[in-house]
């Protein structure tokens, strides 16, 4: 049965990112047969030692096994647990649920939601968050959702996307603000969250916010 986000057709006021020429230091990251997009030079793909680490806290304590439908950008040094970036805090992550074919919307096909249908979208996804929060807090790393911003249908680079803003704190660290994006996809879900400690926003807030603007994806 085909698992729609939205239902009928209604105008609604969109909010735009449109893709842009970036800066010839940004890597472009490629994920076959999902996307591309460009990450600035401050930031650099979780790889080596310090992903292995990683990987593993994520299954031994929150349970969540490794997935190469999920990559993850850091502030550039981490990998090298260079200490000054460890104190840092940003991530781009872009993970995928797959599915079967027209489990999902169309990528090129409109979302549409009444008013009263994006408030009952709203009060599930802040509830899966509340859970998520609780969850994660019985393992043992405390988080807090520190506020919340809604829900809203915004234009990526061409396609609709579900966004979601809140802020949050892990362990009672500083507040970290988080955008996430979900796209529909045929037979795919993706995700893609952007977020960065709201302390750091003169080191992420603007690059950042040209990054989702990049992201072209393929259609399936």
């Amino acid at each position: 049965m085909r698992r729609q986000l939205f239902g009928i057709f209604c105008m609604l006021a969109l909010s735009g990112v449109a893709a842009r020429a970036q800066d010839v230091t940004w890597e472009t990251v490629s994920i076959p047969g999902i996307c591309t997009y460009q990450i600035p030079s401050t930031v650099e793909l979780q790889k080596g030692t310090y992903k292995k680490i990683n990987d593993q806290f994520r299954k031994t304590v929150l349970g969540i096994e490794t997935t190469p439908d999920r990559v993850v950008a850091q502030p550039k040094g981490i990998n090298d647990f260079d200490p000054v970036a460890l104190k840092r805090y940003c991530r781009i992550i872009v993970k995928t649920e797959r599915g079967s074919r027209g489990d999902y919307a169309k990528l090129d096909e409109p979302m549409a939601l009444s008013a009263a249908e994006l408030k009952e979208l709203e009060t599930e996804l802040k509830s899966q968050l509340q859970q998520g929060a609780a969850l994660s807090t019985s393992k043992g790393m405390k988080m807090t959702i520190l506020s919340w911003q809604g829900a809203k249908i915004a234009r990526v680079n061409g396609v609709d996307a579900l966004l979601t803003t809140y802020t949050r704190s892990m362990n009672d660290a500083p507040p970290v603000l988080v955008r996430m994006y979900k796209i529909q996809n045929n037979d795919c879900l993706h995700t893609i969250t952007i977020s960065y400690r709201e302390s750091e926003s003169n080191l992420w807030a603007a690059d950042l916010g040209k990054v989702i603007g990049t992201f072209k994806f393929k259609k399936r």
